[in-house]
């Protein structure tokens, strides 16, 4: 008896292993992405992300300074998301996310925040078109700030030139 319940038990186990495994398929909504509504008398916090943005490094600032608007003490601040398209991107850890605006239709920014990213060593210094709109957004923002390797694109767009600044030390940039 417990011979053939082993051996039983093994056809299955088997047979569930020859199984070919179909991707699971799921479909959305064609419903169209809405930028966030901005507050008067607020800043415009503009958060650039790209692929391989590391998560920790865009969730972590933007959800401080969109708590400004639940503190009556500090001035509140907008924040949203800002890519070279509209397209979705994916993160470093696999996150993907509809950005609120592209290059072309981004509201004015008053806080251009440059979260770290998978390539901003390497081939994102290299993406023109992106380091023109952080040279043209950063010098007319009131503040700009980095984490951790977004300060090379803040360099590569000459934002940091004459400017005390720090960021992790980095042997080589490929």
């Amino acid at each position: 008896m417990p011979k053939l319940f082993i051996t039983t038990l093994c056809f299955f186990i088997l047979i569930s292993c020859q199984q070919e495994q179909k991707p699971v398929l799921t479909t959305t909504s064609s419903t169209q992405h809405k930028a966030p509504t901005l507050l008067k008398d607020a800043y415009n916090v503009g958060f650039l992300v790209m692929d391989g943005t590391f998560n920790t490094e865009l969730t972590a600032p933007f959800d401080i300074f969109q708590h400004t608007r639940f503190r009556e003490s500090v001035k509140p601040m907008n924040t949203f998301t800002v890519a070279q398209s509209k397209n979705i991107i994916t993160t470093f850890e696999g996150l993907r996310l509809q950005p609120d605006y592209d290059f072309t239709n981004a509201p004015r920014i008053d806080i251009l925040v440059i979260p770290s990213a998978e390539h901003h060593l390497d081939s994102d210094l290299e993406n023109t078109e992106v380091i023109n709109w952080i040279k043209q957004t950063g010098s007319a923002a009131t503040y700009i700030t980095s984490h951790c390797d977004g300060a090379f694109m803040l360099a590569q767009a000459g934002l940091l030139d004459h400017v005390v600044s720090t960021t992790f030390l980095v042997t080589s940039i490929k």
